[in-house]
């Protein structure tokens, strides 16, 4: 029981932490489908690419990796910005790993950046308890 609620508390802390980066844009912008929260926000791709990383540090998680998949895209001829942030925090991600290593599916968690056809910023995620709502089951 004690390994169920603690895996649970762990979660927690993971989805305020996502959560509190995503309110910081979200005002009226915010749309929700399904699991999905997507933010969109009248600053520049490249002031919002800015703000994530500021507001993933401010709580206490960390940019693990940047894939600039414009770029990658790019390759075949399609034109977009959009960047992919892994974040995480080592310590949070280490009790999760402790608890179950099918996590790993899940964690470091994703934040996507990236500009529509009218070159509007958007952010999306995923939300952290419908991901890892599985593994929070399997360790009932």
């Amino acid at each position: 029981m004690k390994l169920k609620s603690s895996f649970r508390n762990i979660i927690f802390g993971a989805i305020v932490s996502v959560a509190t980066v995503g309110l910081s844009f979200a005002a009226s912008n915010t749309s929700y489908s399904g699991d999905r929260v997507t933010m969109a926000s009248d600053k520049s791709f490249e002031d919002v690419s800015i703000a994530v990383k500021s507001l993933v540090a401010k709580n206490g998680m960390m940019v693990m990796a940047e894939v600039n998949q414009g770029k990658m895209l790019s390759m075949t001829g399609l034109s977009l910005k959009a960047t992919l942030f892994v974040v995480g925090n080592p310590t949070v991600g280490k009790q999760l790993f402790e608890q179950d290593h099918g996590v790993g599916l899940y964690v470091p968690l994703r934040l996507f950046v990236y500009t529509d056809a009218s070159g509007k910023t958007f952010v999306s995620y995923d939300r952290p308890s419908a991901l890892l709502s599985s593994r929070t089951r399997k360790s009932a």
